[in-house]
């Protein structure tokens, strides 16, 4: 910012400032003055009708008194309950005998802020009411100016202040990154190190072969090797920006590691829909979010309640679109099936005669509909954690050989990645299995029982499910027990062969790896069965809708339809769409932070934060 522009605005904000503080002290006096006017002319009035009373007719004279008796310690106390009770000034007279006595009258209700009313001066009250009345007249009128003044000084204020704090907010950033330099006092410059985006070096090279030519100069060296980690920096859309906020609360990426927001943009509306598949309500929110998208400005000026919501809008958008997606799987549309292809259950012509997408709409009437729909959304919901954590567990494996980090690639990814296709994978192998190649009419083997009893009793094969089971699966449980060994012991014995690490730190390398370990191990199982809550919410979802729509829209009588209308709107708004989204978001997310981003995200990094003045003109 140039030194001209800040000596604008100070000299702007200190002529308003004078200007106020004038128009200020002026009101104060004129408020005073009134006040002391406007007690005048009351003690006039007063005066004046007092001394027509005792001029008149002396029939007419009367006092009102009282006398009485009372002990000297409570007479403070009865002045204090007289004062409570005639609130606000009073008028007083005061009789009394001599000169002294006066004077020390007048002293007395001076020190306590009270006025002495000069008899003298109103010795013609009727007067003196008149010439009152008239200076308060003028007064007002100078104190309604006055109060005109300052109210266009403040409109004037008002119109410059955006101008002003832009400018200071500019001079502030500007002088907080010149903090961070040291001053050369031979050579009468400031040096620093900084960090500047590639993409930035031939503007910065124009920058400073331009300033040769100017009163002022800069030049800069390039570091090719640097020990410091360098920033993080995102060029983000308002597509992406919200997706990547969801991230950076997690933690923000190291600088070239693999950034978990590129996956966020589809997994988590992707788990959301698996959650949430309903075409109705997907509709629903995409036309929310539509209005959101259109509208954004002026309901974040009206709405600041909601402001969090309407940034969130693309968000919601690609959540109704996956909703709708998941909605054509599960053939539901507010827990009305949809028939887009015809039935095929009841007019199959041959086995391969199936339903072409999704779940086939007869199952929404069939006796067993909760049984089949139960089933088929559970081992859905592994299947996705599978892929799902198994992306997760392949982008580790990028990410090390990007930072040629063979030692974790080696001794811990790939045991890591042998042990969940182990464990993990071969459950997701026998679900699909028994989907491709077992005719459920002739045999039904418990994919539960078949799984439980590989680690229970591995030489008892009591369901056989496919040729060679019991091979297959006594290999699988001596990779998933050699692993573990793997994972705990090559790491520490060959950084201590190779003398990576001193002797004190042995202790603290076998404990982390084997927490490490251990971690991993929870994780195996714990993680796995946190995809069952894709399930779990799902057949809550479709549940509730079910009991809403049977109690509301699906009644025999149209006009008993038409009444609980309004309480199906109602609830579909705040219970489905409101209390139940908000459910699916907070589960989607947490699957995408714990069970995905643990699998190969550090979020160690730390934001690149450049001088710039973007945040301020957009404000």
């Amino acid at each position: 910012m140039k030194n001209s522009d800040l000596e604008i605005v100070e000299e702007q904000v200190t002529k308003f400032y004078y200007r106020m503080a004038q128009l200020n002290n002026i009101k104060k006096e004129t408020k005073t003055k009134m006040m002391k006017l406007k007690e005048d002319l009351e003690l006039v009035d007063f005066m004046k009708n007092f001394v027509l009373e005792i001029s008149g007719d002396s029939s007419k004279l009367k006092f009102d008194f009282i006398t009485g008796i009372v002990d000297r310690n409570k007479k403070f106390l009865i002045k204090k309950i007289l004062c409570q009770a005639f609130k606000r000034k009073l008028i007083f007279l005061i009789f009394t005998h001599g000169d002294e006595n006066l004077e020390r009258m007048k002293k007395i209700f001076v020190s306590l802020g009270g006025r002495v009313l000069d008899i003298e001066k109103y010795n013609d009250p009727q007067k003196n009411s008149l010439a009152l009345t008239s200076v308060i007249s003028q007064i007002d009128c100078v104190e309604k100016h006055n109060d005109e003044a300052m109210k266009n000084e403040i409109q004037k204020i008002s119109s410059l202040y955006l101008t002003w704090k832009y400018y200071i907010e500019k001079e502030y950033k500007i002088y907080k990154s010149l903090n961070k330099f040291n001053f050369d006092k031979d050579r009468d410059l400031l040096v620093g190190d900084a960090w500047v985006r590639t993409d930035d070096l031939n503007r910065l090279k124009r920058m400073s072969e331009s300033s040769e030519n100017s009163d002022w100069n800069f030049a800069f060296e390039k570091i090719e090797i640097c020990e410091d980690v360098p920033p993080s920096s995102f060029k983000l859309c308002k597509y992406v920006e919200t997706f990547q906020d969801l991230v950076n609360v997690y933690g923000l990426p190291s600088y070239g590691e693999i950034n978990p927001g590129i996956f966020m943009i589809f997994l988590f509306p992707m788990l959301f829909g698996v959650m949430f598949g309903d075409v109705f309500h997907g509709t629903l929110l995409v036309l929310i979010s539509m209005y959101f998208i259109k509208h954004a400005k002026k309901l974040k000026k009206k709405f600041k309640s909601i402001e969090m919501l309407i940034d969130g809008r693309y968000v919601m958008f690609l959540c109704g679109l996956c909703s709708i997606l998941f909605g054509f799987l599960y053939s539901d549309f507010s827990a009305f099936s949809i028939n887009l292809f015809g039935s095929r259950i009841a007019n199959r012509t041959n086995d391969f005669d199936i339903y072409p997408f999704g779940i086939d709409p007869a199952w929404h009437e069939a006796a067993n509909n909760m049984e089949f729909t139960n089933s088929v959304k559970m081992k859905l919901s592994l299947v996705i954690g599978f892929l799902h954590m198994g992306l997760g567990i392949c982008i580790s494996i990028f990410n090390c050989l990007y930072f040629k980090n063979t030692v974790d690639l080696l001794c811990v990814v790939i045991p890591q990645a042998i042990a969940y296709v182990a464990f993990f994978g071969y459950l997701i192998f026998l679900i699909l299995f028994k989907w491709l190649t077992i005719d459920l009419n002739v045999r039904n083997p418990s994919l539960i029982s078949t799984y439980v009893l590989m680690f229970t009793s591995p030489f008892e094969i009591k369901d056989q499910i496919y040729p060679g089971q019991m091979f297959v699966q006594l290999i699988l449980l001596c990779l998933i027990f050699l692993s573990f060994p793997w994972m705990l012991l090559v790491k520490p014995i060959y950084l201590i062969k190779k003398n990576r690490v001193k002797n004190k730190e042995y202790t603290d390398l076998w404990m982390n790896q084997g927490i490490h370990m251990v971690e991993f191990g929870i994780g195996l199982i714990s993680n796995s069965s946190s995809y069952l809550r894709l399930w779990a919410v799902s057949l809550a979802h479709a549940q509730l809708t079910k009991v809403l729509v049977e109690n509301t829209i699906k009644q025999d009588s149209i006009l008993l339809q038409a009444a609980l209308l309004p309480l199906f709107i109602a609830g579909t708004l705040t219970l489905l769409i409101g209390l139940e989204g908000l459910g699916a978001c907070l589960h989607s997310l947490r699957l995408n932070w714990i069970e995905f981003n643990s699998k190969f995200y550090g979020g160690t990094g730390y934001k690149f934060e450049p001088l710039s003045f973007k945040e301020i003109n957009e404000d």
